[in-house]
């Protein structure tokens, strides 16, 4: 088996938990947030959704220079529920097909993620998919978690039944 083959099936699950809880983000609470230091929900909404299509990147392109005319990256703010879903679809389906086509090999080839051209990592394609993507995609999915909870409304259980369904 391939390292794409055996990273597949974690991915749909994580996008399908990660699309679970992003079609529970209500609309009309756009501008919710917990603390004066947190992101309104409906940036966090689109960030998490977002990320989705970052992946790509990550393992098509040697790297991304952020906050530049060049970065590539779609940047979402959640304006409705059922808009930011049909987006972040799009983004799921295209980092699918570009992991089933990332050989072995290009796992191992640098990625760099520069800010303006600073660096801010260097690192190789598996790690950068793994911690840029993957586990900030959950990081965030959870927080998306805690936004619903404070909000008084469900959360959808990713890892097993949620206490809201039981």
């Amino acid at each position: 088996m391939t390292l794409a083959e055996r990273l597949l099936p974690e991915l749909e699950q994580q996008l399908a938990n990660t699309r679970k809880v992003l079609a529970a983000v209500p609309d009309g609470q756009n501008d919710f947030k917990p603390h004066a230091k947190s992101m309104p929900l409906n940036r966090l909404a689109g960030h998490t959704a977002e990320l989705a299509g970052f992946a790509y990147f990550f393992l098509t392109t040697p790297g991304i220079n952020m906050g530049t005319p060049e970065d590539p990256r779609k940047i979402l703010r959640m304006t409705t529920r059922d808009e930011l879903l049909a987006e972040f679809d799009i983004l799921a389906a295209r980092t699918l097909e570009a992991l089933k086509a990332t050989s072995d090999a290009a796992f191992d080839e640098p990625f760099t993620l520069s800010r303006q051209g600073a660096v801010v990592i260097s690192t190789s394609r598996y790690n950068a998919y793994r911690s840029i993507f993957l586990d900030h995609m959950i990081h965030h999915r959870a927080q998306l978690g805690v936004y619903l909870r404070l909000l008084n409304l469900p959360v959808p259980g990713t890892f097993g039944p949620s206490a809201d369904e039981k």
